[in-house]
Parts: structure tokens; C-alpha cells; sequence
């Protein structure tokens, strides 16, 4: 019998497919020649009014699809936090085309095909939906950071991420086989009613380490990060920013589902296995990080860290250590998007992406200094700002669990990011200018880069509707464990 489908719960993703459509009938009909960026302005048109109706659809919840799919709090506060990410990555995709000209278009549909991914791995209540969803995801971002067939740093790095990806859907696939074996299902809820009622089998442990590795490599974890500094050097900057928020964040979102709801009875089997790894994740990500000379290369060992700093709240097994995750990447996407929209636009102007480059960047444009500024002492743990509060949350949730040793590595951890953060913020304030030409930046451009600021400096401040924010999320999430 074909289930009941409830087509409500499923609108977003209806309407991102039917937006899809809409611009692909769009770049069929329009003139080959125009030089309008009409699929960047219906895009940016689009998004405005996704955000709009999601904001009124909170209430949403229920499964449908036989169980597969579930709307929750959870899935409604991901989606969200991809809707906001989008915005900024076509700002920027818009801003990084004018200088190379054109395919823009298959770009912009490459974006919108990841958005669905996105969206359908936040409300995946069944490994198979859940494989689908991301394979969509990871797909999109295949092409994309492939992109520049004449650069062969994209080139490689597309091929990098390309076997490494598949490595890790193979181990997904294994893993979920391994899974099904036991269980005899792949659905969330009858996979919990499992883990409540047995012990955890060696079968049962091997299928998890299997689907932890492809996770793993979603957010970056060691050991599953060899792909990050090649790929985030290579990928054009737009795609290297979507990697770094839109991509962490839809594997910590199937972290969260797995870890605190599915597997969650068998916690204190798993928690010590996270907190090492998180442990390790962030010392080897800020170590190597110290001794990086490109920009985008920094990030993304800094982006390793951050994972290690994630995962500790994912140590945790608690409410409090999920919201934590919630509400440290609601700073990262403003400071981290903030930082990568700083590259893009500096980009284009100096042609090139070695720190040295940015050597008296303040006396070249003022808020292209102080946005970065900003993003890097947030990404550094800088009070008041929006990265203090989430490292500040995640560190009480590890206190709070018992792993104190956890929190103290975290702590000399950020002491070691502040060093090589503060040495970029030199290069900007302190060193002198290669040429004092100054950077334009357009007024449309720098209402972006201030709601990036506000988003960092709003967020530190008045962290208290965000944090209620990220822990309704997690209360309301689908198959919590009490």
C-alpha cells in the first residue's frame, strides 16, 4: 500500500524543486549574450521569500513518506540556518563571477540543487533518505569545486574530493549494511527501539565507526580531513565558504540525530571514542594551522579545529552539549562567511590569497580590515563576540559531563588559534602596503558585510533568544532521548 503523504511538511523542499525548475526554464529562454544577471537577482528574490515563508511555518511537525521524512524543531532550526548561509554564498558567487565572466548561471542551479540536499539530510528519519540526501549534497559540491576547468588547483582539487567522497559513501553504504543486518531496519525510530532494548554488538559498533567515517568527513574530523586544505585552496572561494558552514552543518545536524536520538541509549559506549577524537581533531587542525601561508588553507585547518571543538560538544551526550553545537555554528556562519566574503572581495582586486597579500590591507579599505578583524577574534574566542559565547557554551557542556580534561586541552587550544589569527590581524593593521591603491566595495557589498557584523557582534551581545533558540531545537527534536 502507497503511504499517506502529508505534501505540508514537505513544502520547502517542494518549493526550492519548483524554483529549480523555474531558472532552468529561465536560462533556456533568456538571450545567450545578456550580460543582466537575472538567475543571481531571481535567486536573491527567491531566498528572500523562502526565508519569509519559513519563518511562518516554526509549528510545523510531523513524519511522512512512511516515516523517512520528519519535520521537527530540529530539522525547522537547520533549514533555517541553510536558508541564512545560502544568502551569503550567492552574494558572494554574484561578486566572484564578474571577474571571470560567465557559466554563472549552472552555478547558481548547482547551488540551489545543494540547498535541497541540505534540507532533505536535516529531516532524513531513515538511512536510506538520509543517503540519498546527502549524496545530492555531495554531488552538487563535486562539480562545483571542480568549477574552473582551466585552473588546475581546482582541477585537483575537485578530484580529491571526488575519490575521497566516494570513499566515504562507501563506508556509509557499509556501514548502514551492517546496520540493517542487525536491526533489520532503516528507519531512526525502529533502529532506537533496538539500541534501548540490546547491548551493543561488535556487528553494531563496527556498522557505527563505518557511518561515524562518513560523517566524519562531512565535518572535517581527523582522520577523515586529508581532503580539506587542497580542496578548500583550490575550490572557487564561494564553494569553499558553502564547505566550511553549509556542509559542517549538515553533518553535525546528522550527528545530533544520530548520536543524541538513535544511538543515544548507548552513549557511554560512545563518548569516550568522541571526546578523543575531538581532542585530537582540534590540536592537529590549530597546530598545522600556525604554519599556513595561504588564507584559504588557514581557514580550513582552522575549520578542522573547530570540528574538534564541535565534536566535544557532541562528547557530551547531553541537551545542553547539543544546543551548544546549535548555537557555535549560528556565530560560525556570521564569522566564517563574514571572513570568506572579505577574501572574495580582496581577491579580485590583488589576485591572490597568500596571507602576506593582505599586508596593509586597513589603509586600503577600511571595512574589508575591520570585517576581518572582527571574523578572526570571533573565530579566536574574543569576548563579546559571537565565537566567545559559543566556545564559552560548549566548554560549561564538557565541565558539566565530567570531561574537565576535555575542556582544559580546548582552552590551551584557543590559545594556540588566538596566535596564528592575530598574526593575519597584523598583517592587516601593522604591515605596510604593497600599494596604497585603495579596494572598492560597493554600497550593496557593504550592507552585506554589516549585517555579517551585526550577525557576529548581535549574536555575542545578545545571546540569549539565540541560545533559546538552539536548546528549543534540540527539546523538539524527533526521537530525543529522555
Amino acid at each position: 500500500m502507497f503511504p499517506v503523504i502529508d505534501w505540508n511538511l514537505i513544502s520547502l523542499e517542494l518549493l526550492i524543486a519548483l524554483i529549480i525548475a523555474a531558472l532552468m526554464v529561465m536560462d533556456i529562454l533568456l538571450p545567450k549574450n545578456t550580460q543582466k544577471d537575472w538567475l543571481g537577482i531571481s535567486s536573491f528574490i527567491a531566498l528572500s521569500g523562502l526565508i519569509a515563508f519559513w519563518l511562518t511555518q516554526h509549528d510545523l511537525a510531523g513524519t511522512t513518506f512512511g516515516g523517512m521524512f520528519v519535520m521537527d524543531s530540529l530539522a525547522w532550526f537547520f533549514k533555517m540556518f541553510f536558508l541564512l548561509a545560502m544568502v551569503f554564498v550567492f552574494v558572494m558567487t554574484q561578486q566572484y563571477f564578474k571577474s571571470l565572466g560567465g557559466r554563472r548561471n549552472e552555478f547558481y542551479l548547482l547551488l540551489w540543487l545543494t540547498l535541497i540536499g541540505m534540507c532533505l539530510v536535516a529531516s532524513s528519519a531513515d538511512f536510506l533518505l538520509l543517503f540519498i540526501a546527502i549524496e545530492i549534497l555531495t554531488i552538487s559540491l563535486y562539480v562545483m569545486t571542480a568549477y574552473l576547468k582551466s585552473d588546475k588547483l581546482s582541477i585537483e582539487a575537485g578530484m580529491k574530493y571526488l575519490i575521497l567522497g566516494a570513499l566515504s559513501s562507501g563506508f556509509f553504504l557499509y556501514g548502514m549494511s551492517f546496520l540493517y543486518g542487525v536491526t533489520h531496519s532503516t528507519r531512526f525510530d525502529a533502529i532506537q527501539v533496538f539500541a534501548a532494548t540490546h547491548a551493543m554488538t561488535p556487528m553494531m559498533a563496527f556498522g557505527l565507526v563505518l557511518v561515524f567515517a562518513a560523517v566524519g568527513f562531512k565535518i572535517a574530523a581527523v582522520p577523515f580531513h586529508m581532503w580539506v586544505p587542497d580542496v578548500y585552496q583550490g575550490a572557487p572561494t564561494p564553494v569553499t565558504a558553502l564547505l566550511s558552514v553549509g556542509s559542517k552543518a549538515a553533518g553535525f545536524v546528522v550527528l545530533i540525530r544520530l548520536f543524541f536520538g538513535v544511538f543515544a541509549p548507548w552513549h557511554m559506549e560512545l563518548s569516550l571514542m568522541l571526546a578523543v577524537l575531538s581532542a585530537i581533531t582540534m590540536t592537529y587542525g590549530n597546530l598545522v594551522a600556525m604554519f599556513q601561508t595561504n588564507i584559504k588553507r588557514l581557514l580550513g585547518y582552522s575549520s578542522i579545529s573547530h570540528a574538534g571543538y564541535l565534536l566535544m560538544g557532541a562528547a557530551t551526550g547531553t541537551i545542553l552539549g547539543a544546543s551548544a553545537i546549535n548555537f557555535y555554528l549560528l556565530g560560525y556562519l556570521f564569522t566564517n562567511l563574514a571572513a570568506f566574503l572579505v577574501i572574495v572581495l580582496f581577491s579580485i582586486a590583488a589576485k591572490g590569497d597568500d596571507i602576506e597579500d593582505y599586508a596593509g590591507l586597513s589603509k586600503r579599505s577600511g571595512i574589508l580590515a575591520c570585517t576581518m578583524l572582527l571574523a578572526l577574534v570571533s573565530l579566536a574566542g574574543v569576548p563579546p563576540l559571537a565565537g566567545f559565547f559559543g566556545k564559552f557554551t560548549l566548554l560549561m557542556a564538557a565541565v558539566n559531563s565530567g570531561l574537565v580534561w576535555l575542556a582544559l586541552i580546548a582552552v590551551v587550544n584557543i590559545v594556540i588559534s588566538t596566535y596564528y589569527y592575530l598574526m593575519v590581524v597584523k598583517r592587516v593593521y601593522v604591515d605596510a602596503p604593497r600599494t596604497t591603491s585603495p579596494i572598492p566595495v560597493s554600497l550593496p557589498m557593504r550592507l552585506v558585510l554589516g549585517v555579517a557584523i551585526v550577525g557576529i557582534v548581535g549574536i555575542g551581545i545578545f545571546q540569549g533568544p539565540f541560545l533559546d533558540a538552539a536548546i528549543t531545537a534540540v527539546k523538539g527534536m524527533s526521537l530525543i532521548h529522555p
